[in-house]
């Protein structure tokens, strides 16, 4: 990816937000509880539509059980795409 691109980060971001949700078989309205966070933003997220603050990245990954930067990794660990990342 060309991280110069216009929004490539949230492109990044919404690619791996929805690759781990959906392999850990929650619905976007399970993360958004998880997380404390509305659906209609986790589905913003997920479309790549949206800013996120940073404590909103930190609660994604602490619900998706991996780090921040994790979610920002153009190659996500592909253990925790398997739903095995790590837990906090």
């Amino acid at each position: 990816m060309d991280w110069s691109e216009p929004h490539a980060a949230r492109r990044v971001l919404a690619r791996n937000v929805r690759r781990l949700r959906e392999a850990k078989r929650l619905s976007q309205e399970k993360l958004a509880e998880m997380a404390e966070l509305r659906q209609a933003h986790v589905s913003e997220i997920e479309s790549g539509l949206t800013n996120l603050t940073l404590d909103n990245l930190q609660a994604l990954a602490m619900a998706l059980g991996v780090r921040p930067m994790e979610l920002l990794n153009e190659r996500p660990n592909n253990d925790a795409l398997k739903g095995r990342g790590r837990k906090r």
